[in-house]
Order: structure tokens, then sequence, then C-alpha cells
């Protein structure tokens, strides 16, 4: 009775393994393409939310809408240097827009990819103020005097911002303040300009005399207050240990 006993639950795995009751690999198999597809689900999310917020949104549209509709055309009749500002303050602007909406924090891509467009726009960065001082300075430039003054502004404030936000990444390491002196860039450069040709953009004349100097000055103000909204949220809604 012993060996009869024996050898029936000897049988059983193997008849089990028979009719297929004991799927083991293939459980396994569908587990990881579960597991699999959630991942690249995940990362599609953090690649399409980012820091999405409407400031972000609007203000790269409309830097982007401004050097495509204004910039753009004037490569072919400002001359050779207008001709190398155009492109890379259109890469500076792409570049600082990329690392506002991508940030360490969601994950070691965007992490790496951060640090090499960080660089990358410090450089572009240098090189389109200096060509945009060239074309000023050199006489290429049609604006009224106060317009030029504001540029020239705005570039040496630039160029302070991406110094001020290096020290905070890399000597001080305070994150937050390196985020928001980067914020502030985006903010006081690339969208104060294109607020500041609004009106060019809107009804192909620039503003001239009084008109030009009021408008500078709701320019500012409206980039300010822009840019201070986006470091508040940035304070309270970015992950800066990572």
């Amino acid at each position: 009775l012993s060996g009869g006993v024996m050898a029936s639950t000897g049988q059983a795995p193997a008849r089990a393994m028979e009719a297929g009751t004991a799927p083991l690999k293939p459980v396994a198999a569908s587990g990881q393409a579960a597991a699999s597809g959630t991942s690249s689900t995940m990362a599609f999310v953090v690649f399409i939310k980012g820091n999405f917020t409407p400031w972000w949104f609007l203000g790269t549209i409309f830097v982007l809408y401004f050097l495509i509709s204004l910039g753009m055309p004037r490569i072919a009749t400002d001359g050779a240097v207008m001709a190398t500002h155009i492109p890379f303050a259109f890469l500076f602007v792409v570049a600082c827009a990329w690392n506002l909406f991508h940030t360490p924090s969601h994950g070691p891509l965007y992490r790496r990819l951060h640090k090499i467009v960080g660089w990358s726009a410090l450089i572009i960065g240098f090189c389109s103020v200096v060509t945009g001082y060239m074309y000023i300075l050199g006489g290429g430039s049609q604006a009224d005097l106060g317009t030029k003054i504001l540029m020239m502004a705005i570039g040496l404030m630039q160029l302070v911002l991406q110094l001020l936000g290096l020290w905070y990444v890399r000597g001080y390491k305070w994150i937050h303040m390196h985020s928001s002196m980067m914020t502030y860039m985006f903010y006081m450069s690339g969208v104060l300009i294109a607020i500041n040709w609004l009106p060019k953009m809107a009804t192909g004349n620039a503003l001239v005399g009084t008109a030009a100097t009021n408008w500078m000055f709701v320019s500012m103000l409206s980039a300010v207050y822009i840019a201070r909204v986006a470091v508040k949220h940035n304070r309270k809604n970015l992950d800066t240990e990572a």
C-alpha cells in the first residue's frame, strides 16, 4: 500500500506538468512583460508631464514665436553678426526651456541631460550676448537709444544670472537658489525681450518716443511678475534633493 501511495504521488507532478497546470516560466515572463510595460508608461508620463506650468508653456511659445517671426527674417537682411546672433538666441531659449521643464529629479537620464544642456546653455548664452553687443555697438541696430540701452542691460543681466546660477550649483551648492537664478534668467532675458517687441509683432510697427519708454516699463514689470510667480511655484513643487 505504501508503495502504491508513493508511486501515485510521484506520478502527480508529472501528470500536472503534462496537463499544463504548472506553467511557471510563462507566468514569470508575462510578469516581466507587464512590469516593462508599466515602466515604459511611467517614463512616457514623466517625459510629457515634466515641470509643466501655464507660464512656462506660454512663455516658451511666445519667445520662440518672437524669434521666428521677427528674428529669423533678419538673418538674411541684417548682416553676418545678426545672422549669428539669432541662432544663438534661439538655441539658448530652447536649452533654458528644456532645463526648466526637465530637472534631475525626473531620473538619471534627465540628470545627465540637465548637466549637458546646462553647460551648453552657458556657452551659447555668452555667445548670444556678445553677438548682441557687437550688433548694437557696431552700428547695425536701427532701434532708438532707449531700446538699445534696454537690450544691453538685459544682456548684462543674463550674464550675471548665468554666473550666479553656476555658482549656486557648483560652488555654494544651494539648489533652490540655482533654480531661482535660472528661472529669473529665462523670464528676464528671453520673455522680457519678447514682451518689449510685442507691439511690433501685433501691428508691424515699433513704438517710438514716450510710448516706447512706457512700454519698456510695462515689459520689465510683466517679466518680473511672471518670473516671481514661477520662482514661488518652483520652491514649493520642485524636488531639489535629487
